[in-house]
């Protein structure tokens, strides 16, 4: 059989990188435990490298006739192979990084040096091979091939059909599998109010109330910290930020250096719940939107599959939708999806920028420099930047706007699950790491005191089946719960040093048992620069909120839900402030504080990508 080398070598190169990408993608996954998935990416990734063979076999002939004369020479047809090769080796690595998450600015460290050296030199080698195999002859009429080399052209094909063949007999649409899947779902700087579920009159979460309908209605669940980092570390671990030790996302080691900025690493000592539950044979996967949550700071521990940097609502669910089709119809996964769509600046897109009284135009951010989004933060927070009612109003409308454009995909997502079978008996969470404030205390945005508007956040946990649907519970929660609830609704033993409390026998009994009751109190922390942090403590009647350079605070939940009226101030200081239930929580405080620094978390420095993205989003002026 005659096979000319500029069709079936090209497109069996093609295949060849495509099975390699596919092997790549799988060898994690096989190392963890789920060796069947090495299959799953074959079939998709082989006909992306099919297509990329087809270029590559455009781009070779062209190549080759420029270079006739040239390639007639050993070092001829090395210079024609490596230009051919440019454009699948480009892809591969393109693949490589991104599934890495390395970044341009990241080529030369470390962790993103190794790899790409590899695939370099693995490019060389595949260039020179190529270059002596295909070498072409100095005059037009060459000797017929042998006969071998026109068979092993072929060989990739068949490799691939049979591995696909075998991926398709693995994976059939509806195969049962032993435990329940679960799916958590955090709209980053999602406020508990503003959902309709929880009594807000704008209809901004239609599919986020078709949720809590099916499900159980957390109504006072407080969240370990007013900043990402922090609450997510708490959320992974079930422990406080005191505990854990990451407080800083983006921390100025010098003043006088505004580009050496760390920040803090979720300490491998930890044992997250992906790691649990990737222990007890979960497919652990994430696609995370979010410079504070990036896997080289140790967020990625204990998943199989760890993205991060995945961009808007839409990415992540068409990468999540394509996952849920491969290795999640295989085993029991639990999958981790963190939209920061909602964070500020709020810049809805149509319709939704005027759904809900908002100006076309976005006239709110005349004249502010978005780059430097914390600068303006900053000279709010300070006192130098007054908003007005109206441009509170307006901000508030942008910010319903973009949380209806989330909840509309959101409710393409759920068709999705329920189409393909996943919904009912999935174990579905949707909740936040914190809320945002929209001038209630002389701030908007976030990372700020640890007031109701930034720590109240919605949880709302749909059990399989939808059992319990409609469920609602006023007792207060914490984020830090949700770790020891997910492992026993899965049937997994938890560890003994959490902060955090099973909800299951207070969704079974309606109420917390006696042995439970030290589980009612809530710890919310941010970082201040000192090294000191303003530390809340608070249960379902009193909030106590201690600082380092100013007055404490105190507030009656129930009479003052809005927190304007401290009762430990002058004015209103009563000698019966401090007894009882609030001194309790002065103590608990206190002693948090004590207990801070015990746990130091290691740092690492940012690049200059992030720290941009991070000026962008407020977190540095």
């Amino acid at each position: 059989m005659k096979v000319r080398w500029g069709v079936a070598w090209p497109l069996s190169l093609g295949l060849l990188l495509g099975l390699f990408a596919a092997l790549w993608d799988g060898v994690a996954m096989a190392r963890a435990g789920f060796p069947a998935l090495l299959l799953t990416s074959v079939v998709p990734l082989a006909t992306e490298g099919l297509l990329l063979g087809a270029l590559f076999f455009l781009l070779s002939k062209l190549t080759f006739r420029l270079l006739r004369r040239a390639a007639t020479t050993a070092w001829g047809a090395l210079l024609a192979t490596a230009l051919a090769l440019a454009m699948p080796i480009a892809w591969l690595g393109y693949r490589l990084n991104r599934e890495l998450g390395i970044r341009p600015a990241e080529l030369f460290e470390a962790h993103g040096l190794k790899p790409n050296l590899i695939l370099v030199a693995a490019a060389v080698v595949a260039a020179v091979l190529f270059s002596l195999v295909l070498r072409p002859g100095a005059s037009t009429a060459r000797p017929r091939a042998p006969r071998y080399r026109g068979w092993l052209s072929f060989a990739p094909w068949v490799l691939v059909a049979g591995l696909g063949l075998l991926a398709a007999i693995l994976f059939q649409p509806g195969q049962e599998k032993e435990r329940v899947d679960v799916i958590v779902l955090l709209v980053d700087a999602l406020r508990a109010d503003e959902l309709g579920s929880y009594g807000y009159p704008r209809a901004t979460t239609p599919a986020i109330d078709s949720l809590a309908a099916d499900g159980i209605l957390f109504e006072q669940a407080v969240s370990a910290s007013t900043f990402t980092k922090s609450s997510i570390a708490s959320l992974f671990t079930g422990r406080y930020p005191y505990q854990h030790g990451v407080y800083w996302g983006s921390h100025r080691e010098d003043p006088e250096d505004p580009d050496s900025v760390t920040a803090d690493v979720l300490s491998a000592a930890e044992t997250t719940l992906a790691e649990v539950l990737r222990d007890h044979g979960y497919l652990t996967a994430a696609w995370v939107q979010n410079s504070h949550l990036r896997g080289g700071q140790g967020f990625a521990q204990g998943f199989v599959d760890y993205q991060d940097q995945q961009g808007s609502i839409e990415r992540i669910h068409r990468r999540f939708t394509r996952w849920l089709r491969g290795g999640g119809r295989r085993y029991p996964f639990f999958s981790y999806l963190h939209y920061i769509d909602l964070h500020d600046p709020y810049r809805p897109e149509p319709p939704y920028t005027t759904l809900f009284g908002g100006a076309a135009d976005l006239a709110f951010y005349d004249g502010i420099d978005l780059a430097r989004w914390g600068t303006f933060l900053q000279r709010v927070r300070s006192g130098e930047e007054r908003l007005t009612a109206a441009q509170l109003t307006q901000l508030r409308a942008y910010y319903d706007g973009q949380l209806r454009a989330i909840d509309d995909r959101l409710a393409t997502l759920f068709a999705f699950l329920k189409r393909e079978g996943r919904y009912a008996n999935s174990l579905i969470v949707l909740t936040s790491d914190h809320g945002d404030g929209f001038g209630e205390h002389g701030f908007i945005s976030h990372s700020t005191d640890p007031y109701e508007e930034l720590v109240r956040v919605p949880l709302i946990i749909k059990l399989p089946a939808n059992r319990s649907a409609g469920k609602r519970i006023a007792d207060q929660v914490r984020l830090v719960d949700l770790y020891p609830t997910l492992l026993e609704l899965v049937g997994v033993q938890a560890k003994a040093d959490l902060a955090g409390c099973s909800l299951v026998p207070l969704i079974r009994l309606g109420e917390r048992p006696e042995e439970m009751e030290h589980c009612g109190d809530a710890v919310i922390e941010i970082a201040q620069e000192g090294g000191y942090p303003v530390v809340g403590v608070r249960n379902e009647r009193y909030k106590y909120i201690h600082h380092q350079h100013r007055d404490d605070e105190l507030y009656d939940l129930v009479a003052d839900p809005g927190e304007q009226d401290n009762l430990l101030s002058l004015t209103a200081r009563s000698p019966l402030a401090l007894s009882g239930e609030p001194l309790r929580l002065e103590r608990l405080a206190l002693a948090v504080v004590e207990q801070r620094g015990a746990r130091k978390a290691e740092r690492v420095q940012l690049d200059e990508e992030t720290i941009r993205e991070l000026k962008a989003l407020g977190y540095l002026d």
